[in-house]
């Protein structure tokens, strides 16, 4: 009978493409979150709790936390005036808005902003549990994310083993707010070479509901599982799991009324009264295991073979544009051939 139960399990997931990529990668990887004991070879290797500081200068001075780049990004602009510390909240906020009066050295005095925070050059760290605790904006035209990155993204010809984009989590679900999306990047980010693979999860209760809730990802050598609030969502070794030191974005995306990650409809972005356009970051914390650091690589280790691809590429295209300009006429050569031999044929016959 139990093999009876397993045969019929096996044959519904063969059977239905769509539920295996959903629900039976449960059974290809262990999703349970991992102990994070000492016991177990886990250590805390970073550790903030925004509600510890009390300004946003100390922030800067005690974490490795900085400002992302400043410059244009989608449709706004990225600048550090969008940070500040609320104590009361005992959260770093990254707040977005249309102004017509920044200061901002490097942005325009007009414009749509947001920004956020990454950890490069100060923290980075390959495989181990990284976890976010936020209350993500829900203001519409906009969404947040936590990401992992490397500049080795943008490297070709290793899959994803020599950096991808970890994306633990996006929010671009504000029509449909108990979902949420978890994507991988790499071999950088423009055609032909640039792939992605994403994943939307329904929890089926609000992550939209002005409470605090944790996103994170286990990253091992075999394969990642991500989470929401503790529970996995997705399980994947998509394009080879990336070896390499990756830093962390908490950052927030301005996009109005045009598509979003996932296929979201993004409704207009404008400025409220209340703080739905504001993104709370309450803590952040990551974990290694003495087991994951033998296969840590660097990003050196890599041949990058972009310029190598390109080369093939532009020769493949330009025997192609061959092949598609001769095409036509060896087709009409070869008709024109028929032909003559049917007409000889013909007269062989009278």
């Amino acid at each position: 009978m139990r093999k009876l139960i397993a045969l019929s399990a096996f044959i519904l997931c063969l059977a239905f493409p769509l539920a295996v990529f959903a629900g039976c990668w449960q059974d290809k990887y262990r999703t349970a979150k991992p102990t994070l004991s000492s016991e177990d070879g886990w250590r805390l290797t970073y550790s903030d709790d925004f509600s510890d500081f009390s300004s946003l200068e100390e922030v800067w001075e005690n974490t490795s936390w900085t400002p992302v780049q400043h410059g244009a990004r989608r449709e706004g602009y990225w600048c550090d005036e969008t940070l500040k510390l609320d104590t009361a909240e005992g959260a770093l906020v990254v707040a977005s808005f249309r102004d017509g009066n920044t200061e901002c050295e490097t942005c325009p005095e007009e414009g749509a902003f947001s920004g956020g925070v990454w950890t490069k050059d100060l923290f980075e760290q390959a495989f181990g549990y990284f976890e976010a605790t936020v209350k993500v904006p829900t203001g519409s035209g906009m969404w947040s994310a936590f990401w992992l990155q490397t500049e080795s993204v943008s490297n070709i010809g290793h899959g994803g083993e020599d950096g991808t984009e970890i994306d633990v989590y996006e929010s671009s679900f504000q029509n449909n707010p108990t979902q949420t999306g978890n994507a991988l990047h790499y071999d950088a980010y423009s055609a032909p070479w640039y792939h992605y693979g994403d994943h939307v999860a329904d929890v089926k209760y609000n992550l939209y509901d002005g409470q605090y809730h944790t996103y994170s990802v286990w990253w091992n050598p075999e394969y990642y599982v991500f989470y929401v609030d503790g529970e996995a969502v997705w399980a994947t070794d998509y394009a080879g799991v990336s070896k390499v030191p990756e830093y962390m974005m908490l950052i927030v995306e301005i996009n109005s009324n045009t598509y979003g990650p996932y296929g979201q409809k993004m409704g207009y972005f404008e400025n409220r009264k209340d703080d739905g356009n504001n993104f709370y970051i309450k803590s952040v914390k990551v974990w290694q295991n003495e087991e994951y650091e033998q296969y840590i690589q660097s990003p050196d280790d890599f041949d990058d073979k972009t310029r190598e691809y390109t080369i093939g590429a532009a020769v493949g295209g330009t025997i192609g544009g061959v092949i598609f300009m001769t095409a036509p006429a060896l087709i009409i050569r070869a008709a024109v051939k028929k032909k003559k031999a049917r007409e000889l044929s013909r007269g062989n016959n009278l």
